[in-house]
């Protein structure tokens, strides 16, 4: 298969908001939530993307630590997947890209794409802002999915590097 940088950076955006939908959809199920969830995002279809990027607001020790936070395996399973999408993509990313420095732009982009989606999905409705934190304002959630998706394309990419390198030795 022909590696390029606008492969590694489709696949691994598809792959994580993918991954992120189907493992948002599992726990919601799994915890008997859906019907509730519906009712949310009927009143506000913003905030089923919001949920699909909500890995983006997080540093990965923060999602471990709600994951050990949550009360049930559904929730627990929601917030391993926001571990396991970042993992997954960074790893797509690694692999398609070809070589180091193709594999590490496409991944900053894939981030960059996630953060400004989930910036417009905050502008566009206050609900979202609510749900990820209370009493914060627009302002302070921008700040927060910044930081937080500035760090995450720097501690992913690291594997996205490993990857990258391991792979074009190989080739």
């Amino acid at each position: 298969m022909e590696k390029s940088f606008l492969r590694a950076f489709l696949f691994s955006l598809a792959i994580f908001l993918v991954v992120n939908f189907l493992l948002y959809i599992i726990a919601y199920s799994m915890a008997d939530f859906i019907e509730t969830e519906f009712a949310r995002i009927s009143d506000h279809p913003s905030h089923s993307i919001f949920l699909i990027v909500f890995p983006s607001q997080y540093f990965p020790w923060e999602l471990f630590t709600n994951m050990a936070d949550a009360g049930s395996f559904a929730f627990k399973l929601f917030f391993l997947g926001g571990f396991i999408s970042f993992v997954i993509a960074a790893i797509v990313a690694g692999f398609m890209g070809g070589d180091i420095k193709k594999s590490l732009g496409a991944w900053f982009l894939t981030v960059i794409c996630c953060i400004i989606l989930h910036i417009i999905i905050l502008l566009i409705d206050d609900y979202n802002l609510n749900y990820m934190k209370s009493g914060i304002t627009v302002v302070e959630g921008i700040v927060i999915v910044l930081i937080a998706g500035i760090a995450n394309a720097l501690i992913y990419g690291v594997i996205v590097f490993i990857i990258a390198f391991f792979s074009g030795r190989g080739s």
